[in-house]
C-alpha cells in the first residue's frame, strides 16, 4: 500500500537555473526503505527537503498516507507534516544530555514514549549521559529516537553514514536497518554510495540531473538496468560491440572456457582475497572479469557472457 506519492514535482533553483526535479512521480510502500541515489548535485537531497517542507517545489502534488502536504493551492509547514528526518552529523546538541535531546521541542508530548524508546534501542543506560560521552553508535540511536519520539509516519535520512570512517559505517547501517525494521516505519534514505543501497534498500530510484532514471528493487537494478548511465550506479560494468549492437554486462556475467564464443587477451589479474579481478583486451575494448582463480598475463582466452542487457 502506498504512504507517499509524488506527482508531476518540479523544482528549478532561480539562482543559476539549476533544476533539481524534473517531473519527478514516485510512490513508497508502507514499511519500506526507500532509497534515492545518485552523486551530489544529483537532486536527491533538494527531493529529500521538498518532501519535508524546507523547499519549497515549483509545481506538483505530494501526499502522505492521503493527506496532501502540497500543491497548487497547499504547502503544509514541515511541522505539520507528520515525518521526521535524520541528518548526516546526527545534529546533537552538546549542552544537553541524551534524554534532553531526544524531548526537545517535544518535553510535554514526548515524556510518556521516551522510556520505551531508550529501551527498544538500548540506551536507557546512558540517558544521563551527554553526546561526547557516547559512541557513534549510541549517538545514531539517539538521533533515531529523536526522529520517533513524534510518533512520525515517514522517517527522512539523508546521508547518515557520510562523515564516518568505512569500518563505523557498517556498523551503524546494520544497527539502523535493524532498528527501523523493527519499528517498522517507512523510511526514505539518501546515499550516494552502492554498499548503503545494497544493504539498506527494499527498492531503489536512481537520480541524475534532476530526474529519475529507474525505480527497482536492488537485483532488478544491478542486472537490468535501463541504461549505460543507470547501469553504472550500481558497480563496474562492460561494455562490447557485438553483431552491430552495445551491450552490457557485469564483471561476474562472464564464464571462462575453452568453448567460449568469444576471445581475449588477459592484460592483468589482481588477487583480491577471496577472488581475482582480471582485465581482458576484446578487440579495441578492455573487459574485468571476476574469477575465483587468476588468470595468465598475455594469454588469449574465451569466454561467454551469461546476461547482458541492451543499451538503450
Amino acid at each position: 500500500m502506498s504512504l507517499l506519492k509524488i506527482e508531476n514535482l518540479q523544482k528549478v533553483f532561480r539562482k543559476g537555473g539549476v533544476c533539481v526535479a524534473k517531473e519527478i512521480n514516485l510512490e513508497v510502500n508502507e514499511g519500506e526503505i526507500f532509497t534515492l541515489m545518485g552523486k551530489s548535485g544529483s537532486g536527491k537531497s533538494s527531493l529529500l527537503r521538498m518532501i519535508c517542507g524546507f523547499e519549497k517545489p515549483d509545481s506538483g502534488k505530494i501526499t502522505l498516507d492521503g493527506k496532501v502536504l502540497f500543491s497548487k493551492d497547499i504547502d503544509l509547514e514541515a511541522k505539520e507534516r507528520e515525518l521526521s528526518i535524520v541528518f548526516q552529523n546526527f545534529a546533537l546538541f552538546p549542552h544537553l544530555s541524551v534524554a534532553k535531546n531526544i524531548l526537545f521541542g517535544y518535553e510535554k508530548m514526548g515524556k510518556e514514549r521516551l522510556e520505551s524508546l531508550l529501551d527498544k534501542t538500548g540506551i536507557l543506560n546512558i540517558k544521563d549521559s551527554y553526546p561526547h560521552e557516547i559512541s557513534g553508535g549510541q549517538q545514531q540511536r539517539v538521533a533515531l529516537c529523536r526522529a520517533l519520539i513524534r510518533q512520525p509516519k515517514l522517517l527522512l535520512l539523508d546521508e547518515p553514514f557520510s562523515s564516518v570512517d568505512s569500518e563505523l559505517r557498517a556498523l551503524l547501517r546494520d544497527e539502523l536497518k535493524q532498528m527501523i525494521k523493527e519499528f517498522n516505519i517507512t523510511s526514505i534514505f539518501v546515499t550516494h554510495d552502492k554498499e548503503d543501497a545494497f544493504y539498506m534498500s527494499d527498492r531503489v530510484a536512481l537520480m541524475a540531473n534532476g530526474e529519475i532514471l529507474q525505480i527497482g528493487d536492488i537485483k532488478t537494478l544491478y542486472e537490468n538496468p535501463i541504461n549505460k548511465e543507470a547501469a553504472g550506479f550500481l558497480g563496474k560494468i562492460n561494455s562490447i560491440v557485438k553483431d552491430s549492437q552495445e551491450i552490457l554486462f557485469r564483471p561476474n556475467h562472464i564464464t571462462i572456457s575453452s568453448q567460449g564464443k568469444l576471445e581475449a587477451t588477459v592484460l592483468e589479474s589482481v588477487y583480491h582475497g577471496f577472488y581475482y579481478v582480471s582485465v581482458l583486451q576484446h578487440q579495441d575494448q578492455q573487459i574485468t572479469v571476476y574469477t575465483t582463480e587468476g588468470l595468465p598475463i598475455g594469454q588469449t582466452i574465451r569466454y561467454d557472457i551469461t546476461h547482458s542487457v541492451l543499451v538503450q
